[in-house]
């Protein structure tokens, strides 16, 4: 009967639709883990840079001012701090470029579909 077709459609779409909405509901966990990671990555890199920038300017400050040996230790420290923000950032851009990946697979997962 048609009656039977139709609670039999609706089934259908009740079904297809919690499968849906499970998806979705996973995928929003995955978002926000995404973003919760990226957002410590960040806060720790810059974190880093701050610890990286006090460091140098101590450094500046503690060095006197008209010694060439002072002048010489000074410039291999900052060498070796531009090293140190280098890596920082290289490791910053590497975690941005994966969750990059991360949302780009989510973002399939988001488009919406047609039940049924």
């Amino acid at each position: 009967s048609q009656h039977g077709h139709s609670a039999e459609a609706l089934e259908a779409a009740r079904r297809a639709l919690a499968i849906r909405d499970a998806d979705l509901a996973d995928a929003d966990r995955a978002l926000a883990a995404a973003v919760a990671d990226a957002h410590a990555a960040a806060v720790e890199s810059i974190g880093r840079i701050e610890a990286i920038k006090a460091d140098v300017d101590a450094a500046v400050s503690d060095q006197p001012k008209d010694s060439a040996a002072g002048a010489r230790e000074l410039g291999r420290h900052l060498v070796s701090k531009n090293r140190d923000i280098s890596a920082v950032v290289s490791e910053a851009v590497a975690v941005a470029q994966t969750k990059t990946v991360a949302l780009k697979e989510l973002q399939d997962r988001y488009r919406t579909r047609t039940v049924g």
